[in-house]
């Protein structure tokens, strides 16, 4: 028997905040209050936060992507996960017309075996049609039921229309699964002008939040609504959600952390990312969104690149790859950006990065929580270490972050995973293919 109790730190949840022991037994929380674990080994965590382990909703692991390929791999970008405090995390299957979605899936898990945090997948749906129903089912077995829709990219054929979009939505709402969309109006997009907010407007965000809550509406299918950028994309989701539509939505740190001014500077093209980022006034719109509980989750849709990966297509913006690094910077960037600033209430920090990822893709209460019977994935987070941000002392594969130079309130200085130590003190401990696929929590 493996028994550990932390003692006084405050321990937060998305209902409480506050001090208590919490008391691992066999890789699970046993119990959580003021005199747990009695007789079992002790950890004095006195002036540190006390956290659930991140879940991660949104990565790009080894993504293949204008020709290139992301510089994450399953390894070195779950060890990057951990060190910033995310013991899950959730990938995508690399979908083709061609290939079925369970084999799809067992093409990606078997990619995924090195994996050092614990892991699940959404399915993607390119190329599906409405006479294949069945592998949605299939998919349910395998114990997936989450699957990404894209709106946009008709260019790269990723694009599914309104018609099988609203097919897809139907089945997956009869497995009690969700659908995840990736929403722009592809006829408001300028592939030619790469991933920028003058090819991609706000409008077509807006739209395509709209045509999808329609959808939900009439489907009774959950929806999750990935990245949205912008004023009017929330507004957009709230619309919807008035309507009746189960639609739920996410956000990034970059768009909470930037604006559209990057773009000017000599390495603005580093800065590419679909959707683009937006105004100033967007940004501190998407603030207020998350102070009143309009999302469910911040995620990172981490897709790092190299310099030298996007400096090839400076002037080429249709091949320029998009995307950008965040997994190992969420945590402390949501707690600097957001807590240390009266934005974010230490329990909101919880609920869009552990309960409300973990909760609408079927993980919990087995993840994203701190409750008897949960894995214990834990943080321990120091709220008053100050340090600045730089690419070359992170663990993500790149040597670009969007964040550098920035001074961040709040350090991850511990992580237990299913009750074991798999990183203290800036030292990652866990060991290739440690990480465990989670199904979908029925």
């Amino acid at each position: 028997m493996s028994e550990l109790v932390l003692v006084g730190g405050t321990v937060v949840t998305s209902r409480r905040v506050g001090p208590a022991s919490v008391h691992i037994r066999d890789g699970r929380i046993a119990a959580v209050g003021q005199a747990v674990g009695k007789g079992a080994p002790r950890e004095n965590v006195a002036g540190l936060l006390v956290l659930p382990g991140v879940v991660d909703a949104h990565v790009h692991f080894s993504l293949p992507v204008a020709g290139t390929r992301s510089a994450d791999d399953f390894l070195s970008g779950s060890r990057a996960a951990l060190a910033g405090g995310v013991t899950t995390f959730l990938d995508f299957t690399v979908g083709s017309p061609g290939v079925s979605l369970p084999d799809a899936i067992e093409a990606r898990l078997a990619e995924a075996r090195p994996a050092v945090a614990d892991f699940s997948l959404h399915v993607e749906m390119v190329g599906w049609t409405a006479d294949r129903v069945e592998e949605i089912r299939a998919c349910a077995e395998l114990g997936l039921r989450s699957f990404k829709f894209y709106l946009a990219y008709s260019e790269s054929g990723r694009r599914t229309d309104l018609g099988t979009l609203k097919a897809a939505m139907e089945a997956i709402r009869g497995i009690g699964g969700v659908a995840m969309v990736h929403a722009e109006a592809d006829e408001l997009v300028d592939p030619r002008g790469g991933p920028f907010p003058w090819a991609r407007p706000t409008l077509s965000e807006e739209l395509a939040i709209l045509e999808v809550g329609l959808l939900a509406r009439d489907t009774r299918c959950t929806t999750y609504v990935a990245h949205i950028s912008s004023a009017a994309g929330l507004a957009a989701l709230r619309r919807a959600r008035r309507a009746g539509a189960p639609v739920l939505g996410e956000t990034c740190p970059h768009y909470l952390a930037l604006d559209d001014s990057v773009y000017s500077r000599p390495d603005g093209h580093q800065f590419s990312v679909t959707p683009p980022l937006r105004r100033a006034a967007d940004r501190e719109a998407l603030w207020r969104g998350l102070a009143t509980g309009a999302f469910c989750a911040v995620a990172t849709d981490h897709c790092p690149f190299t310099r030298a990966q996007k400096d090839q297509h400076r002037a080429e913006p249709a091949r320029l790859p998009s995307g950008l690094p965040g997994v190992e910077t969420l945590l402390p960037l949501m707690y600097s950006l957001g807590v240390a600033q009266g934005r974010l209430r230490l329990s909101q920090l919880v609920r869009y990065l552990s309960e409300g990822p973990a909760r609408a893709f079927g993980l919990f209460p087995r993840k994203g929580a701190l409750q008897p019977g949960a894995d214990a994935d834990i943080v321990l987070f120091d709220p008053h270490a100050r340090w600045t941000i730089r690419a070359s002392a992170l663990h993500m594969h790149t040597d670009f972050s969007p964040y550098e130079g920035l001074e961040v309130q709040g350090k991850v200085v511990g992580v237990l995973s299913r009750g074991e130590w798999v990183y203290r003190d800036g030292e990652i401990l866990a060991q290739p293919g440690r990480g465990e696929f989670v199904p979908w929590q029925s």
